[in-house]
């Protein structure tokens, strides 16, 4: 398994993993950045069909970081601050394919979400998702920027054929391609103690029915439930499975210290590692948890 991490603040449980399937390259990538109470999730998915996707995907997770960091927080404009956010990754993604020999049009699709005072705010271009869950049950997840959305939102083909059209890979908007920048679609609302906040790449939705992603983040903890559903989703679209990226994390309130979880494209494992310090962490935190809970029995 490649890139599992978790992390375990005061305040939030949070973990990613990413899985290359069966592709030549992962061209995923994924990051958390902490900073100031402000919480900002980024995930891109490289399109494969164009050179140097893998690329694309990268810049967008790098300005993830670069610019939450460096943003004065409170964020006071959080959509304004999305829109910065493509519209700078954007303009870089094309300047890395202007600079190379021969010329290339990198393309992603990206979709974040910028957590602070209880409240999401999140932006998204193509068919990377972002899901929250509420006491087991969706309350709200980003629409597709794809062709086969865009039949179905006219009533020409079913929720069935959406998953199985042969179109269901082509996306209507995205990161970089050409000088004109795709129109993003912005999202908001307030978040309770328990909220799980997801962002994916299509393959998990597309491999990975909804009911057992809802179940399973609801039903186990975060790190437990990402690695389940990644391996069902490389499982089950085996021998032709795709990239695989989740990245989750569990609301409890607004808070804590500046911390990088990971950015860019997660390391490579074969397994999350049992010296993983990180890992370390988390379970002695969970022991110390079960004592003090036996305890006050």
């Amino acid at each position: 398994m490649e890139g599992s991490t978790v992390k375990k603040h005061s305040l939030h449980e949070q973990a990613h993993v990413s899985l290359v399937g069966d592709r030549s390259e992962n061209q995923d990538s994924c990051t958390l950045v902490r900073s100031g109470g402000m919480t900002l999730m980024g995930l891109a998915d490289g399109m494969g069909g164009h050179p140097k996707g893998k690329k694309a995907a990268q810049i967008f997770t790098e300005e993830c970081g670069e610019l939450g960091r460096n943003t004065q927080h409170p964020i006071k404009a959080p959509h304004q601050f999305l829109i910065e956010l493509f519209g700078n990754s954007h303009q870089q993604i094309l300047e890395f394919g202007l600079s190379q020999t021969p010329t290339v049009f990198p393309r992603t699709t990206a979709v974040a979400a910028l957590l602070q005072d209880d409240e999401a705010w999140w932006a998204h271009v193509g068919d990377s998702r972002l899901y929250i869950f509420r006491k087991g049950r969706k309350i709200t997840q980003t629409t597709d920027h794809s062709y086969v959305q865009r039949l179905h939102q006219n009533g020409k083909i079913s929720n069935r054929e959406l998953i199985s059209h042969p179109h269901r890979n082509v996306v209507t908007r995205c990161l970089g391609g050409n000088e004109i920048p795709s129109e993003i679609e912005l999202g908001h609302c307030r978040l309770e103690f328990g909220d799980i906040i997801l962002l994916c790449s299509d393959g998990l939705w597309s491999s990975v029915e909804e009911e057992l992603i809802s179940d399973t983040l609801c039903s186990m903890e975060v790190r437990d439930a990402i690695n389940v559903l990644a391996e069902e989703a490389a499982l089950s679209s085996f021998p032709d499975s795709d990239n695989v990226t989740l990245i989750a994390l569990k609301w409890c309130s607004n808070g804590g210290s500046a911390d990088t979880v990971h950015d860019r494209e997660p390391d490579p494992l074969t397994h999350p590692a049992a010296d993983n310090l990180d890992k370390a962490i988390a379970d002695l935190q969970q022991l110390v948890d079960r004592f003090e809970w036996d305890k006050d029995k």
